[in-house]
């Protein structure tokens, strides 16, 4: 089988398991899917969190230098949180390869985009499982992740939707 970048295939399986988090509730009913594929075929798990830029407001009071220390301030707690969810990943599952990378921009978007660049095999994300107007109104970045992405997706419900099915 041939070779990518420098890793190479586990038994035909997995390489790269890509897991999105925004650090929720939601978004840790993934997790056991994630480290679980990921674990059966030897392969890396990543997991990703996009800081999402937030909404500028119209606050007079609000200069340059303070902006750009509230976005540094975001950036730093983004990345001590990703360090001890992975860390705590290795403790749980010794052995298992974890990688946390922190992205910056629309989540779908860097979602699909770290898939590319890292040439994962799978993305595992969860889904709020909204429908009707709720789903018109919020959307759902699992579906555009879904949509856009260069490998396969699964999306896992959390728990607490399972039972709410029509």
């Amino acid at each position: 089988m041939p070779r990518t970048r420098g890793t190479a295939r586990t038994g035909g399986g997995y390489r790269r398991i890509l897991w999105p988090t925004d650090f929720s509730r939601l978004a840790s009913a993934a997790l056991p899917h994630s480290a679980r594929l990921a674990g059966a075929g030897r392969a890396e798990l990543v997991v990703l969190h996009v800081l999402s830029p937030p909404a500028i407001l119209p606050v007079p009071d609000l200069s340059g230098a303070v902006w750009t220390r509230v976005l540094d301030e975001s950036r730093a707690a983004a990345q001590r949180r990703i360090m001890q969810l992975t860390g705590q990943i290795r403790r749980r599952l010794p052995g298992m390869r974890v990688q946390g990378i922190l992205a910056e921009g629309q989540p779908e978007i860097e979602i699909v985009r770290a898939a590319r660049r890292l040439r994962c095999d799978a993305i595992l994300l969860a889904t709020h499982g909204r429908t009707g107007l709720a789903h018109i109104l919020i959307g759902s970045v699992a579906e555009r992740v879904l949509r856009m992405a260069p490998c396969p997706v699964l999306v896992v419900r959390h728990p607490s939707m399972r039972s709410k099915r029509a």
